[in-house]
């Protein structure tokens, strides 16, 4: 399926969330629940193949 003319809002705050936490400059932070919130995204058809395959290499890094 073809679906990177999707545009997920909140694509950029949460990759720049993400690497907040990987930079060590957020500690309250709830990985799992990052990660649902990403999974619902795609399974609604809000994000792209591509961008959740981007966040979720980020999640699974950090899990």
């Amino acid at each position: 399926m073809y679906d990177s003319h999707i545009f997920c809002k909140e694509y950029k705050d949460l990759k720049d969330q993400i690497v907040d936490i990987v930079n060590g400059d957020t500690e309250d932070y709830d990985i799992d629940a990052l990660a649902e919130h990403i999974q619902e995204l795609y399974d609604n058809g809000e994000m792209s193949s591509s961008q959740y395959d981007d966040l979720m290499s980020y999640i699974q890094d950090l899990q």
